[in-house]
């Protein structure tokens, strides 16, 4: 007979999706603190600074586009430390808000760079749409894939920006399909709830509509943050042959801080 090599030891998707949304659930608070503040900072700053598209300048359009991207790899970078409070509570810490803030300035550049460096294939494929875009939107799609779990190289392993893009690509090597499954399964939903929210809010107040787009954020960035900590984390103990029987064994603080 034939000896099959032995399966990926990888967490089930249903137990990973579990683990998830267990340590989502008791981190929850302390976690939604973080991400509305940020994002209500954010949030603010992007509606003093971003330009507004003026019909008569078809260029402008191509400046708000940028600084769409520009404002999308600052969120990233910021909210890096979403991911790192979440690591510390799985550990069973308890970091201070002051804490996890001042990690901006440990992570955020590294994320922020990161960002941008995947963003812009597509704002060039934006720009300069023809017969290649197509195939040229699928390679962008395959490299997001493969380097999905960047920020958790960096926040978790502190490592550079190219390597976390190289740790990325082998973590999620043979494993591409399994993972554009799972964010599929973990992100859509919530860019679908966003885009319903965002449709809903046409026309209310820029306060109105800061407040609301900080206390989603608040919920669904959270929820992303456990779910890559969680991926990052299966996938590196996988790549070392073995894997917990739980994800959930280490929960976070009884009391976490706010």
């Amino acid at each position: 007979m034939i000896n099959r090599p032995p399966s990926d030891p990888v967490t089930p998707i249903s137990a990973l999706l579990a683990a998830t949304l267990a340590l989502y659930r008791q981190a929850f608070r302390p976690l939604f603190v973080t991400t509305a503040l940020i994002t209500l900072a954010l949030s603010t700053a992007g509606v003093a600074f971003l330009p507004e598209p003026d019909a008569e300048r078809p260029e402008s359009i191509l400046l708000v586009l940028f600084a769409s991207v520009l404002l999308q790899a600052v969120n990233i970078g910021v909210l890096s430390v979403v991911l790192w409070r979440a690591a510390a509570l799985h550990r069973g810490e308890a970091p201070s808000l002051t804490a996890t803030l001042a990690k901006v300035l440990v992570f955020g550049p590294r994320c922020f760079a990161g960002a941008m460096v995947l963003s812009l294939p597509l704002f060039v494929l934006l720009t300069a749409a023809g017969p290649l875009a197509l195939p040229a939107f699928g390679v962008i799609v395959f490299v997001w894939i493969r380097t999905s779990l960047y920020v958790p190289a960096i926040v978790l392993e502190d490592q550079s920006i190219a390597g976390a893009f190289v740790r990325s690509w082998r973590l999620i090597g043979g494993r591409w399909k399994r993972t554009f499954l799972l964010e599929l399964i973990a992100i859509v939903p919530i860019f679908v709830l966003t885009f319903a929210v965002g449709l809903l809010l046409a026309g209310s107040s820029i306060p109105v509509m800061v407040g609301v787009d900080a206390v989603a954020t608040g919920i669904s960035v959270p929820f992303l943050s456990v779910f890559g900590l969680l991926l990052f984390e299966d996938y590196a103990r996988a790549s070392g042959g073995t894997k917990p029987p739980e994800l959930s064994d280490r929960p976070p603080a009884d009391e976490p801080p706010p």
